[in-house]
Formats: C-alpha cells, structure tokens, sequence
C-alpha cells in the first residue's frame, strides 16, 4: 500500500541526514492521502536514515495503525493535530536542524531577514511555547504558531515544517535552516541588532 510515496517518504529521511538536517532516531515525517485521510509516517525508535519502505508506517486520522511492523512516530499527535487543522497541508516533517534548533532553545523567533521568508515561508517563524513531546499539548502549540506559515520554532525541541506536498515541506525546512544560520551570524556580527527588511517592503509583498 503506497509504495511510491513511502520510499519519497525514505529518500526525504536520507535527505536530511546527508545534508546535516538531521540524525540518528530524531525527526519524523509524514504525509496525507487526501480523501481517504490515511497518513504514512516514520517509525519511532528507528535511525531514519537507515529506513526502508517496510518500516513506514500507516495510520488513519485517530493515530490507528492500518498497515505496519513498527510503532508510528512518538510525534503522532503533533502530525496529526496538523493536519486536522490545515486541510492545506499534506507534508508535515519536523528535524532537530542545529541553527533552528539553537533558536528554538534560546525561544527566539525568527524575524524577516531576507524576503524568501514572506513569499515562501508567509512570514516570520515563530516559537511554539515548550511542552513535553509527543504530548497534545505540544500538537496545540505547534498548530497555533504554524498559523499563516509553513515553519515553526518547538522551544527547547527542534523545528517543524509543513507543505502542500512533500517537496513543499523539504522546501520550507531547507530554508527556515538556512535563514536561522544567516540570522545566528548576523546577530553575532552586528551585536544583536540584525537589520530587518522594512516594513514598506513586506507591505508591498503582501499584496504580491
């Protein structure tokens, strides 16, 4: 069931390790069928980059297991509040990427720094307040601070990124990476007091 998805599903997990997004057993991914509201998601317990399409697991939109050897991510909750609560989103994959990560630990958010952000990301990345993984708590905040966005801050955690289809996803998480590391250095280089992109500007991308 699904194979082809499943092994996008293996390759995105491979991604991430080979790039530095992720490692080990941390991180998780998914992704929705729409109309029959299945969702396939990594396996919890397992290195990712290690995974094979046997080991996705599929659920349906309660977190029952339909089809699977393994134990569905300890993230379930998270994945699944997302989708409930955006019918847009059909990708959702959250990594402990180091910048965003620091960020997330410092609980600052990420301001527009560079205009990628609004047209790709929606805007600023905010940080979703602390709460225990794996718990309903932690799937409310990351919903609320996902509002209008694509990428949130989980404090003390890690980052999560959503999109219309996996590729989306990837997308949103490569850069809200990539912004955290520019944001970190500049922070660095001008004592704390990184130049925003002016509000005329975000105004007239808005309307764009």
């Amino acid at each position: 069931m699904y194979s082809d998805l499943k092994a996008r599903i293996v390759e995105a997990a491979r991604f991430l390790e080979e790039k530095g997004l992720n490692h080990g057993r941390s991180g998780n991914i998914s992704i929705r069928i729409p109309g029959v509201n299945h969702v396939l998601i990594t396996p919890s317990g397992l290195v990712k980059s290690r995974l094979n399409i046997g080991d996705i697991v599929v659920v349906d939109q309660n977190g029952v297991v339909i089809e699977g050897r393994n134990k569905p991510s300890s993230e379930i909750n998270l994945h699944l509040a997302i989708y409930r609560a955006r019918m847009d989103v059909n990708a959702v994959i959250h990594a402990h990427t180091i910048y965003a990560t620091a960020l997330a630990v410092a609980r600052k958010p990420l301001p527009v720094i560079i205009e990628e952000a609004v047209l790709i990301l929606g805007g600023d990345i905010r940080v979703a307040e602390f709460a225990p993984y794996g718990t309903t708590q932690l799937a409310e905040n990351a919903v609320k601070a996902l509002e209008g966005r694509k990428s949130a801050l989980l404090a003390n955690h890690g980052v999560i990124s959503i999109g219309e289809s996996l590729e989306d996803a990837l997308e949103a998480l490569v850069l809200t990476e990539r912004l955290s590391q520019v944001y970190v250095l500049s922070e660095l280089l001008t004592n704390g007091k990184t130049p925003l992109v002016p509000d005329h500007a975000l105004t007239r991308l808005i309307r764009k």
